[in-house]
Order: C-alpha cells, then structure tokens, then sequence
C-alpha cells in the first residue's frame, strides 16, 4: 500500500488525525502539503516531518484558498495524486440548544470545505489520468445519535458528495471515497468534556458494547485512509469504509453468546 512518489494535499493537518495521516503519508513516500488555519501549528507540524513536507496557510471553507494550495502544490510538484478532506469541526447539543450559526458552521466546514476541495483538485487530477480523494467522515456519517444533529447532517451530507462526485469523476480515473472512523482528535472534544463525564456509564457502554470494544486508536483510521488513498484500492471509489470495531454491524449485548 505504498505511496511512493505520491503527491497528497490534507487538510486540518496541524495537529490530530490530520497530523498522523501527514506523518504516515510521508513515511510511505510521498510528498504532502499540509493545509490548516493554525499557521504557527502547521509549519511546526510540517517541519518536524521534514523536506517531504510543507505548510500553506488554508480556511477551507474559502474557494480562493483552496486555488491558492493548489497553485502552490503544482508549482512545487507538478501534480497532485491524492487530497485527503481531514479538516473536520463539532457541536454538540440538542436541536434547541444549536444556533442557526452553529449548523451553518459545521456544514461550511465539514460538507462545503470537501466540495471546494474535490472541485479545486480535479482539474489538475484529470490532467494526470488518475487522482484518489479520500473524505474523513464519521460513524456518526452511517448512524445518528441524539445530540450531535448539526454534525449528523453535516457528515451524512459528505457521504452523498462522495458517492455523487465518484460517479461523475470516475471514468477521469478520479477515485472519491469515504473513511467512518469511531474515533479520531480528542481535542474536538474537549469543549463538552465535562458535560460528558456526567454520562459516564452511558458513554463506556456506547464504546464497549460491540464487536471490538474501545474508541478506535489513530493508526487504524490513518492505516485505512493509507490503503484508499493507495493503489491497492484502484476499484475502490464511491464506498463508505467503516473503521468503527463494528459499531455499525448491530449492538453487542453481553452474555448472549453464551444462552
């Protein structure tokens, strides 16, 4: 599943998921452009990874920035492979409790941004014959829960797009796919932590009560964005790849498989 020569583009790369899949990616051989609005983080992020990496300054819900990145990733490598659509914000709270702003927000970011990246990107794809985009969605993309609407929906909304642009981009040899992890940058969280903590019980049962029990470490959603970014995936485009212990296969009921 090398990805040797590669040119990627990921975004929210400064720090959590976004960082890791930038280490591994450079690890594996190709060159990445860490994009992010966390300029000082970034360029911290991107030198520690050394000359396979760089920084560039990126809002992705702004279209000029998305042109920018990638005028600058063409200038410096001539073509670009892969995008991973990493970049990725969250709100918790019930329907009452989410401001029109709050939903605005979370769709401009997590269902927008992709879009302005998927179109920014294809050109240049298309010239190459070949590209693979991959969006970090959620298991929150493939199941709802009560609580998190404004992120349900803007997360079942990146689904759609990818499915939508792998029919429309695939005979470019545009691969579109999508990564559901049941984990990811605990830093998203930290706003709601203490109001979490109060449900405790509920959350460690949420998190146990299926075929693999746990939160999902990092190195397994990066080893899946790894394998749908590669070569090893060429007929893979369209699909929703859940990396979630099996949270989504059914519930897990503890002592029923000894009746």
């Amino acid at each position: 599943m090398g990805l040797e020569g590669k040119v990627a583009i990921v975004t929210g790369a400064a720090r959590g998921t976004g960082a890791a899949i930038a280490e591994r990616f450079c690890r594996e051989g190709a060159r990445v452009v860490l994009g992010d609005i966390l300029d000082d983080k970034g360029r911290e992020t991107a030198e520690k990874l050394g000359t396979s990496a760089t920084f560039h300054p990126l809002d992705v819900t702004d279209s000029a920035q998305w042109s920018a990145i990638v005028d600058r990733t063409l200038t410096d490598h001539q073509r670009i492979d892969v995008l991973v659509n990493n970049a990725g914000v969250l709100h918790q709270g019930p329907i009452e409790n989410t401001s029109e702003a709050d939903f605005r927000r979370l769709l401009e970011v997590n269902t927008l941004g992709p879009f302005l990246g998927i179109r920014a990107v294809v050109p240049a794809m298309r010239e190459g014959g070949a590209g693979s985009i991959v969006n970090v969605g959620s298991i929150d993309s493939l199941a709802a829960m009560n609580g998190l609407t404004a992120y349900c929906a803007s997360k079942f909304g990146l689904r759609g797009l990818a499915k939508a642009a792998a029919l429309e981009i695939g005979r470019d040899g545009i691969r579109v796919n999508t990564v559901c992890p049941a984990g990811g940058n605990p830093e998203m969280f930290e706003p709601w932590m203490s109001k979490v903590m109060g449900f405790l019980e509920e959350t460690t049962a949420y998190n146990e009560d299926r075929g693999i029990p746990g939160s999902v470490p990092v190195e397994s959603i990066v080893d899946a964005i790894v394998f749908l970014a590669s070569d090893a995936s060429r007929h893979c485009t369209g699909i929703d790849l859940p990396v979630d212990g099996g949270a989504t296969a059914g519930c897990f009921i503890p002592g029923f498989n000894t009746l």
